[in-house]
């Protein structure tokens, strides 16, 4: 109990909701409100807590007992019981001086895009119901490639939910005719881009964390193929301007093996073996589909992702192999549409030919679902809409070789060598603060190659430059809008950092 009535936000809160939260409750992000500073936090302080110990959030549908994925947000025990029990307590600040720097804004770790396409300016339409726009990005080169990675950058946090990027490589281009006979930028169309041999790359949803595939694969770039992008706006987001952006790296491995991205178990028989998908009203029903591996394919899956729509109650995955042991795939035992994701496997998992994959879903066609769209509950069957029900699970595999199994996806799962510690954060302090024409501060580290990162609270960076054998930096700040600043001067081994406020006179 001594322990508990110590927490604080400053020492034992912000360090959790800064490494699982502020992705998206951040001003620019997505989620409704920000938590980065004390304030923030204080003022939601009940809400965090109703969430976190319900583990609404943060949104990680998947069951990490059954299957640890690469990238999970989920919170330990004794990370929702410090929450808890800070708040129990009157969420006291504690020295705010000890506090770490809040996080800047995620942006591209992946070195340089090799393709960057951007979808034209868009104003949302959604007032009352969501929208799925489609938006074509011409890509058409003459011979194929392969990517390793798909980055997709939201032009507006606020209002994109989530995205899908597909590939259209109809030799018509027939997604650019949907879109040419659909007045204004792009084209409207729910549960895929509307032609049926597109080809999904990756998908994008709030704290996603972008990675490269590893060098041995690659997702396969058609000649003479477009890019299409499918994205959600939400209701309320009517009149809101968009402009995102995908992004390409391109696998130069000349032998790079082709990873697809397919819907292995769906919802059409002989796949589903008791439907059609029907849920009548006021019921509970639970589907079973099942898909049998060809005996002399073996496959590594480096992926997984269930879809369902809003009367989705739960879906677990799995397969049983010829000798009777099972493979985990996922278990979300409590379905969110609006949570939805791709999920990496720690390492690729092989599945032997022959091999049994299973999907079992359960739906809750009743008015204790508190996402049933229906009031009252109405018969609902497999479709396209929102309001219809789906029954997928996309899994992203490729042919087995011999190694695979040993192939890191994971980060985490290396071993950080004891002479490569993470950064010391450290205070930076900068002068005048507040700042009006200048703003100045001592190089802590001239000798060191130093990045100099000055990043508004609007999740903007304003500046960078590096800097060598600077002992003094100044900065010309008039230009500058009137308002809070954070300021990050990086070596190898120390972050120094401070905020800054701007006030001209």
């Amino acid at each position: 109990m001594a322990e508990a009535l110590c927490q604080n936000w400053a020492d034992n809160v912000a360090p959790i909701l800064y490494s699982k939260c502020v992705s998206c409750h951040r001003p620019e992000g997505i989620a409704p409100f920000s938590l980065l500073t004390f304030t923030d936090a204080y003022n939601y302080r009940n809400s965090i807590s109703n969430a976190v110990s319900s583990k609404q959030m943060p949104p990680w549908p998947p069951d990490d007992n059954y299957v640890h994925f690469t990238g999970a947000r989920t919170l330990t025990a004794a990370q929702i019981s410090t929450i808890v029990n800070w708040v129990n307590n009157g969420a006291p600040s504690g020295n705010l001086a000890n506090a770490p720097p809040p996080p800047p804004p995620v942006t591209n770790t992946l070195g340089t895009p090799d393709t960057t396409l951007r979808m034209p300016d868009y104003t949302s339409t959604a007032s009352t119901n969501d929208i799925y726009q489609c938006f074509v990005l011409p890509l058409r080169l003459n011979t194929g490639k392969y990517v390793s990675a798909v980055e997709v950058v939201p032009g507006n946090t606020n209002i994109v939910h989530h995205v899908l990027v597909y590939q259209d490589t109809t030799a018509n281009h027939a997604a650019q005719a949907l879109d040419n006979a659909s007045p204004g930028p792009g084209y409207t169309s729910f549960g895929g881009i509307g032609v049926n041999s597109a080809v999904l790359l990756d998908a994008w949803v709030p704290g996603t964390s972008v990675k490269k595939l590893p060098v041995v694969f690659g997702k396969r770039i058609y000649p003479n193929s477009d890019i299409v992008i499918q994205v959600h706006y939400p209701a309320g987001s009517a009149g809101r301007l968009d402009s995102t952006k995908v992004r390409l790296y391109y696998n130069n491995n000349s032998l790079a093996r082709d990873v697809r991205i397919e819907p292995i178990l769906y919802h059409f028989a002989p796949v589903l073996i008791n439907g059609p998908l029907t849920i009548p009203a006021n019921t509970i029903r639970t589907f079973e589909e099942r898909f049998t591996l060809p005996v002399l394919y073996q496959a590594t899956v480096l992926t997984v992702a269930p879809h369902m729509h809003l009367i989705g109650e739960s879906i677990k995955s799995y397969a049983n192999k010829p000798n009777g042991d099972t493979i985990r795939f996922i278990d979300i035992p409590h379905w969110d549409f609006h949570w939805q994701g791709q999920y990496y496997f720690q390492k690729p998992v092989i599945v032997d030919g022959g091999s049994t994959l299973k999907a079992v879903a359960t739906y809750n066609n009743t008015s204790s679902n508190p996402h049933n769209p229906n009031n009252p509950p109405q018969a609902v069957s497999l479709g396209e809409s929102t309001r219809d029900e789906m029954m997928l699970v996309y899994f992203a595999f490729t042919q087995y070789q011999p190694g695979d199994e040993n192939i890191i996806i994971d980060s985490s799962l290396l071993i950080t060598p004891v002479s490569n510690p993470p950064p010391i954060i450290k205070k930076l302090k900068i002068f005048p603060n507040p700042a009006d024409m200048y703003l100045q501060f001592q190089n802590p580290d001239p000798h060191k190659k130093t990045t100099l990162v000055v990043w508004d609270m609007a999740g903007h960076k304003i500046y960078e430059e590096d800097l060598i054998h600077r002992s003094f930096i100044s900065l010309p700040t008039r230009r500058w809008a009137a308002g809070m600043y954070r300021v990050y001067l990086h070596t190898k081994e120390v972050i120094y950092t401070g905020e800054l406020i701007i006030q001209h006179r």
